[in-house]
């Protein structure tokens, strides 16, 4: 019998994580998945697209990898060279090359956002994705502008002032149930009807925890429906030996593959484990 609804997010091209929690969330016999976005940005894009849309009841919208490998023209992104941008141009082309034309054109029709009776789902915030003026960019043409802009998201740590607009869009919008990922941990929030909740990390959990995560919605007869989060061990050395053998492009950087196998390992970002001087902010 079906057991209710299952999310996921930041899958970051990690096939192996990705078939654990698919296989696990086949377990809980959910009858639904919906997939929060940033699918591709990792060393699989092409196989993780494959397995999600394989999946039957299951929708996904765009995180900002997606948005950055669909963005038209970088060869002539006038800020190409900056240092601020030079890698994720160079990741971006990198992504959209690896896949099919079916596979982009998939990615291409995601959504910014889904809204399904009173259950908003986002990559980062919504108050991020409704509002153009927050992803503008000075001197920038509009098409480069979601490239340009990286959320801060909402974390567990999120203060109160900063949280309550979304709170208060909740309210005006009716919406009970806030599902987010961009943060890479999870964590659940309950205040009076209405609850918000982060579905950490697929493949790039950040919290010290390796393992995958995903949620898990329970439909009961209660006011709220129950929310759960899960987490899934998966085969990290594949990974790890697929880093190895991986062509990616940040890896041609002293020391990022060894510091990326690391953060596989220990659910600890890899600017943590490179050498004090080479770490960037």
């Amino acid at each position: 019998m079906s057991t209710g609804i299952a999310l996921l997010s930041d899958i970051h091209g990690n096939a192996a994580a990705l078939r654990a929690v698919l296989a696990d969330i086949q377990q809980h016999e959910c009858r639904q998945i919906f997939v929060l976005g940033d699918i591709i940005n990792g060393i699989d894009p092409a196989q993780c697209v494959e397995l999600l849309m394989a999946q039957p009841q299951l929708s996904a919208l765009k995180g900002n990898a997606e948005w950055y490998a669909l963005t038209p023209d970088l060869d002539a992104f006038p800020l190409r060279d900056d240092p601020r941008y030079a890698e994720v141009v160079h990741l971006s082309q990198w992504w959209a090359a690896q896949l099919s034309s079916q596979q982009l054109a998939w990615i291409t029709a995601l959504p910014d956002m889904i809204l399904e009776g009173s259950m908003a789902l986002v990559h980062d915030s919504p108050l991020d994705r409704l509002d153009p003026e927050r992803r503008a960019i000075a001197g920038v043409e509009q098409k480069y502008h979601d490239f340009c802009f990286h959320a801060p998201g909402i974390w567990a740590t999120t203060s109160e002032s900063d949280a309550r607009p979304i709170w208060e869009w909740m309210e005006e919008t009716q919406v009970t149930e806030l599902f987010c990922g961009h943060t890479h941990e999870p964590f659940h929030w309950v205040l009076g009807q209405s609850q918000l909740c982060n579905t950490g990390s697929v493949g790039m959990p950040l919290d010290g925890d390796p393992r995958s995560s995903w949620v898990q919605i329970t439909d009961t007869h209660a006011s709220q429906r129950q929310i759960a989060i899960h987490r899934v061990a998966y085969p990290i050395e594949e990974t790890v030996a697929q880093v190895e053998r991986s062509e990616y492009p940040s890896f041609e950087r002293p020391g990022r593959r060894r510091a990326y196998q690391q953060m596989l390992r220990t659910g600890k970002h890899w600017r943590m484990h490179m050498p004090s001087d080479s770490r960037r902010s």
